[in-house]
């Protein structure tokens, strides 16, 4: 009986959608039966969403990560870009302004073409237990930043590579509770207090996305897709090595974020986190190699391509400089 319950009010909200002319992404939620359980059924472009074997987030378990030493460093490019950050109603996204004569560029890591940066998405929780997407070792950080580009070089735009090979970039920066702020971090913070409902949309200028990167080499990295719908898998993922830090303060203000209109508030913004997605077979590979800290019972990673199990600590003993403890290079 519930499930027949369930199925109707689903087919209800399919019906409303298309007689009312509404658009899909007004519709999707993070609970409930629009949320991520119920998004490739309630929209059939969206159907990787439930049956989707490369999906995003996953959680990354360090004793079976493979030590890959042809992964170059991930290069950003410095100049600084202006947009607009929106409260979508989902969450916050950043989006560069299209016009801008200057663009970004991602390259280099697991890379084979340029990618221009196009987003950021910000996903946080209620408290600071929960709000990462992706968990590193099944430990969840209170926020996580995602930023997505597209290929320049195959595509012309974001929406027609989102659904190609190859098509995205998005690189995960971990966001964890501190004293000090990062300095780009809070030219998007500053402009929280406008974007409290949905619609708001609030002018971010001179951001540098290089400077809101953490300063860390290591990243690991797989092939997964994006972690809202249509849950397009062409997206290759780098999970950089250190986390960034937001004040207290600061993820205060971000709670007091709004789902809905001024008239119709809803519920607060936070808890939008995609659950975790199944690996299925898939590999995770990083560029740190733990044989260069000098310890001879290491094996060589030239031969053995793969890390001890005990090489990476708890994602929560990160030191308050945004280092891990002596076991990371």
């Amino acid at each position: 009986m519930c499930a027949r319950s369930l199925l109707l009010c689903v087919l209800g909200i399919i019906a409303v959608v298309n007689e009312s002319e509404a658009s899909w992404e007004e519709w999707w939620t993070y609970d409930g039966i629009s949320g991520p359980s119920f998004w490739g059924l309630i929209n059939p472009q969206w159907s990787l969403c439930t049956k989707g074997r490369r999906q995003s987030p996953i959680n990354i378990e360090p004793d079976k990560l493979l030590f890959d030493r042809h992964l170059r460093p991930v290069h950003v490019d410095k100049h600084r870009i202006s947009g607009h950050l929106h409260n979508t109603g989902q969450f916050l996204v950043f989006r560069a302004d299209r016009e801008a004569k200057i663009r970004v560029n991602i390259t280099g890591g697991p890379l084979a073409y340029h990618y221009q940066f196009e987003e950021i998405y910000i996903h946080y929780g209620m408290d600071d237990g929960h709000g990462s997407e992706h968990r590193i070792n099944n430990y969840a950080f209170p926020a996580e930043i995602q930023v997505y580009g597209f290929n320049a070089e195959l595509y012309h735009n974001m929406s027609e590579a989102q659904h190609k090979s190859q098509g995205l970039v998005a690189i995960s920066l971990m966001v964890q509770l501190g004293e000090v702020l990062n300095p780009e971090l809070q030219i998007i913070t500053s402009v929280f207090s406008k974007v409290i409902h949905r619609g708001d949309t609030a002018p971010v200028r001179y951001l540098s996305l290089r400077s809101l990167l953490p300063e860390t080499p290591g990243y690991m990295t797989y092939e997964g897709s994006t972690t809202h719908p249509g849950c397009w898998e062409t997206a290759v993922w780098l999970i950089l090595n250190k986390p960034i830090y937001i004040t207290a303060r600061e993820l205060y203000a971000l709670r007091k974020l709004m789902q809905g209109p001024v008239s119709t508030p809803k519920a607060p913004l936070g808890n939008n986190s995609r659950p975790l997605q199944g690996l299925h077979y898939r590999t995770v590979r990083t560029n740190i190699d733990f044989a260069k800290r000098g310890n001879a019972k290491c094996p060589s990673m030239a031969q053995d391509m793969h890390y001890r199990d005990d090489f990476f600590l708890p994602a929560n003993t990160w030191r308050d400089d945004g280092s891990l403890s002596h076991n990371v290079v």
